[in-house]
């Protein structure tokens, strides 16, 4: 039987920009991810990058809350990154939910 088991995340830009890595993943799926920024009116990129530094996901642009269905395999460990915050030092709150 698969499980959803939500990674929570919890970042404030600093200069406009954050990125944290993940835990080592084995055998799960990207599901959706959601990024909140504190305001509905921020903008921001969101990227996750894995071990080789190739961009496996990316979306420019978004406005308050990233929320994104989607399916991806994922094994390793993964940068998760926001650029291009419209407010410099602003916090940001959100999940991944995998699938096992």
């Amino acid at each position: 039987m698969l499980s959803l088991i939500p990674i929570e995340i919890s970042q404030t830009a600093s200069s406009g920009a954050w990125s944290t890595n993940t835990e080592r993943f084995t055998g799960v799926d990207l599901r959706q991810i959601i990024i909140k920024a504190t305001t509905a009116t921020t903008t921001f990129d969101f990227s996750i990058t894995d071990e080789k530094s190739n961009v496996v996901y990316e979306k420019e642009g978004n406005t308050g809350t990233l929320n994104e269905l989607l399916y991806l395999p994922m094994r390793g460990i993964y940068t998760l990154a926001v650029a291009n915050s419209s407010v410099v030092d602003s916090a940001y709150t959100g999940r991944l939910m995998m699938e096992a």
